[in-house]
């Protein structure tokens, strides 16, 4: 996907093991923040966000929050049962 922009910053590890401790990567729109360099698979996983903020603009959000909220009450994790992330699971699996 043409249009992304990688950021790799090793300092961005710290935040993330203060807010998530698996966390490795982000994506805010088309700018993808890491605080290392992205295997093939990973970096399909973050390019599927990309079009996900492509398709839903900046309601993406909300509906990211929304459907972890709907798997919490449904039983399941907020993270990996996330309909979001199950998609982006799926890409980086296709690779």
């Amino acid at each position: 996907m043409a249009g992304y922009r990688l950021h790799v910053h090793p300092a961005l590890r710290l935040l993330g093991r203060i807010l998530l401790p698996n966390w490795l990567a982000i994506t805010l729109g088309r700018q993808i923040f890491a605080w290392r360099p992205l295997t093939e698979a990973e970096l399909a996983h973050e390019l599927a966000h990309v079009a996900q903020w492509a398709r839903y603009g900046f309601t993406f959000p909300i509906l990211y929050g929304l459907a972890s909220v709907r798997a919490r009450r449904a039983g399941k994790s907020w993270y990996q049962d996330n309909q979001f992330e199950v998609e982006a699971r799926k890409a980086a699996d296709r690779r």
